[in-house]
């Protein structure tokens, strides 16, 4: 699953670069993720190469600058990875913090962006359609998940290698060498807040002292192993309103698992081989998240003799409670009492408003309360969110394969040849009980051919 991400550099003179960092760090370099050249260029006679020439040390300092959010900013995970390109900047200004071409000072940067998502962090690059940018075209597209502590380690090393290379040439203080150090000189109580800044998106050196405040008063009352996705699920204008909802919904959602009428018993036991720790080591690693999610809802299944073609009633294994009123951007609350489990519900989104849409949206996060309870079984309380953390993949998908079985939705195509597709997918939905978002999702990511 995880690949590695390495940076070619061939250092050279530039006696025409008056500023000595610039000059001392021009270098013909190489990107590549896993097998792929990012820095493939099509030269303007329609020819292709695959470095580039120009200085390192506007990268270096970008990652320097933005250290905290390329590494712990989750937030971004919730878009769509097709929109991660420069030319969305406009609509989605986080990209100036993740995206190789924030690094600027007019070198020719690839379209590429990398967004942390928990134990893999997503890399995503795109081709220039056109040479808007200069002379030259970069002609690769890919996507990739790297480990984040390679990710990490991939990072710091630029910033290592220019800065020795900048020791080498005699070039003195520098802004990059001064951040660096100190970020490197961070204690455990600074890192620890530079983290939770930049899971809000926030640039923790620029904090203004009322945020400050307000997060060293927040985050603490947080229940430990909540902190985080708290802080990478909560509407950073309303995380007042957001931490108050955290207990009423804790009582909400424990009186909620009593309504569950089955223990999670045998389903811990169903799954039981899809989580063995040479299976699933960090949750990631040997196995995309995804593929875990519907590997333990097909397991389910099959441990309750459940058709694909059936629907899944998930009341009976998931009570749920629904809290009215604002919860600053919770999604839910879900606990496990007694080895069953409970969820509390936010007010759905406006588009879930109707009573059957009101429906789908309550169904689809019992069964991702459920996959979080069953891939966490040392955890007894969980926040859903619209963060896709590596952990949220798994339980997403696990939701998505319970309630609609590819299988499932595969044979009812054979039987809808008549239909057009979007009718097709509606009657697949309404018997399923789940939204055709939620079938198309699915027709999408595991069913390579609709019909």
């Amino acid at each position: 699953m995880s690949v590695g991400i390495e940076l070619q550099i061939e250092w050279f003179d530039a006696p025409g670069v008056r500023a000595p960092e610039l000059a001392a760090t021009w270098a013909r370099y190489q990107l590549w993720v896993g097998g792929s050249c990012v820095t493939q260029v099509e030269e303007p006679d329609g020819t292709f190469r695959r470095s580039i020439y120009g200085s390192l040390y506007p990268l270096a300092e970008w990652i320097a600058a933005n250290w905290w959010l390329l590494t712990g900013h989750l937030r971004p995970s919730a878009t769509r990875p097709a929109y991660w390109t420069w030319s969305n900047l406009r609509r989605y200004p986080w990209l100036r913090q993740h995206n190789l071409r924030g690094a600027g000072d007019g070198m020719a940067w690839p379209d590429l962006t990398v967004v942390p998502e928990g134990a893999v962090t997503r890399v995503v690059w795109a081709a220039d359609e056109d040479r808007a940018l200069g002379p030259l075209r970069f002609a690769s597209s890919g996507r990739a998940l790297v480990r984040s502590d390679e990710a990490r380690k991939a990072m710091a090393g630029v910033v290592q290698r220019v800065l020795d290379r900048l020791a080498e040439s005699d070039v003195g203080k520098t802004p990059l060498s001064v951040e660096w150090a100190e970020i490197g000189s961070a204690d455990e109580d600074e890192q620890e807040f530079c983290l939770a800044a930049a899971r809000l998106g926030l640039d923790p050196y620029s904090v203004g002292e009322a945020t400050s405040t307000k997060l060293l008063a927040i985050v603490p009352a947080i229940p430990a192993e909540l902190q985080a996705d708290f802080l990478d699920a909560a509407d950073l204008d309303a995380l007042e309103i957001a931490a108050q909802w955290i207990p009423m919904a804790s009582e909400a959602a424990g009186r909620a698992s009593a309504d569950a009428a089955m223990s999670l018993t045998p389903l811990r036991a169903a799954v039981a081989g899809e989580l063995a720790a040479d299976a699933v080591p960090n949750s990631a690693g040997l196995r995309r998240p995804w593929h875990i999610g519907f590997d333990m809802a097909r397991a389910v299944r099959q441990a309750l003799n459940a058709e694909a073609t059936a629907p899944f009633d998930i009341s009976a294994w998931v009570g749920a409670q629904a809290l009215q009123g604002p919860a600053g951007g919770l999604q839910g609350f879900a606990a496990v009492r007694d080895d069953r489990c409970g969820l509390a519900l936010s007010d759905p989104p406006k588009f879930a408003s109707a009573a059957v849409s009101g429906s789908h949206y309550q169904s689809f996060r019992r069964a991702k309360a459920l996959g979080w309870a069953l891939f966490r079984p040392h955890r007894q309380i969980f926040l859903l969110s619209s963060a896709h953390t590596g952990d949220d993949r798994v339980a997403g998908a696990f939701a998505a394969e319970l309630l609609a079985p590819a299988e499932g939705i595969r044979r009812a195509l054979a039987t809808l040849e008549t239909y057009d597709e979007d009718a097709a997918l509606d009657v697949i939905a309404s018997h399923f009980g789940v939204s055709p978002l939620t079938i198309r999702h699915q027709v999408d990511n595991q069913l390579v051919v609709l019909r």
